[in-house]
């Protein structure tokens, strides 16, 4: 994958069935509700989005909406990782059981992977999404989740100021200018939310990254291979280091284990999304990816995704809305960002 750009602007006047295409666009992304009929007969997006191998970074205008990640549309969306955005018009909603109220400006997190409902009053949003993967730990913690930077702290002015840059010149930048650019920023947002953890010094941190783009390569082509069966002794081989370094290697993801269970339980997930009917079976599912039992499977997918393997539905388009090429393309946003699910970070 190498970074592209996208843009568009588009109305009900120009584009009859704008509306329509928009929200089936985001679907995998953001449930939309809560337009009127007035917006809806007035509708307009204004989005510009560079994708590239860690996320993507864009701004975009739109009407007054509710936008949310219900359990639904957890359950159906592949798209998984950080969401850091600055919305020029003031927020009420909910994270995950908390409420959240952001006035105009306010930098705000969301994890992917939990709940969260928004009301705006309009969307004037610049707005960073990154892979799971590459986002640190700590930004993807319970308390980071729905968390607000006032506009007025001088931590959310240079986080606005950064974002801002990075997606207005990220179209003219090179791959690594913007992955770097990216990288910057969530270091930045990490120190200014207070969440921040512990760095190894520089050295290590490099030789770190070293072994675990090396294991993590290793392990996503086996799976891919279809070769659940992973051993530490083999990656720590493929890695060229010792069982020991593998493991210091892996403590910021929780321990090489536990990345290789995350990694199992995402393909399995893609799995029972590509399901035709019910073909394979669950238990089919869980024993290719390695789970001791289909129980064992459940037990762990529901840790990991909040439910059960059975809940797990397809994203099929609502019969009214056209597949056709037109100008609102989110469904190209939404795409890389399940892409890099598959992709994850090998730094």
């Amino acid at each position: 994958m190498s970074s592209r750009s996208i843009s568009w602007e588009v109305t009900s006047q120009t584009t009859p069935d704008a509306f329509e295409r928009y929200v089936y666009g985001m679907a995998d992304l953001y449930e939309v509700s809560g337009v009127s009929d007035h917006d809806r007969l007035n509708f307009y997006n204004h989005s510009r989005t560079t994708l590239t191998d860690v996320g993507a970074v864009g701004h975009g205008r739109s009407v007054r909406q509710t936008l949310a990640r219900s359990p639904a549309t957890l359950r159906r969306s592949d798209v998984d990782g950080l969401n850091l955005l600055v919305n020029r018009a003031a927020v009420v909603g909910d994270a995950d059981g908390r409420s959240v109220r952001a006035a105009p400006g306010a930098v705000q997190l969301r994890d992917l992977s939990r709940p969260v409902a928004s009301r705006l009053d309009r969307v004037d949003v610049t707005t960073l999404i990154v892979s799971r993967s590459v986002a640190p730990a700590c930004l993807l913690s319970r308390e980071a989740h729905g968390a607000v930077i006032p506009p007025e702290a001088p931590g959310a002015r240079l986080l606005t100021a950064h974002l801002t840059s990075l997606d207005e010149l990220s179209a003219s930048l090179t791959d690594d200018e913007v992955e770097a650019g990216i990288q910057a920023l969530l270091l930045v947002a990490a120190r200014m939310t207070g969440f921040e953890v512990s760095l190894a010094p520089a050295d290590v941190a490099a030789l770190q990254r070293s072994v675990r783009r090396q294991a993590k390569g290793f392990i996503e082509s086996r799976l891919a291979a279809g070769e659940a069966g992973i051993t530490n002794d083999a990656v720590a081989k493929a890695a060229g280091v010792s069982r020991a370094s593998l493991y210091r290697a892996f403590d910021e993801d929780g321990g090489v284990n536990r990345y290789i269970q995350d990694r199992r339980l995402h393909h399995a997930r893609r799995a029972l999304r590509r399901r035709s009917g019910a073909a394979p079976t669950i238990a089919d599912i869980a024993y290719a990816y390695g789970f001791a039992s289909p129980s064992h499977f459940s037990r762990q997918f529901r840790a990991r995704f909040g439910y059960s393997p059975s809940e797990v539905e397809p994203l099929s388009p609502p019969r009214d809305v056209s597949l056709s090429d037109g100008p609102i393309r989110h469904e190209i946003m939404v795409g890389w960002l399940k892409a890099l699910q598959d992709i994850p970070d090998l730094g």
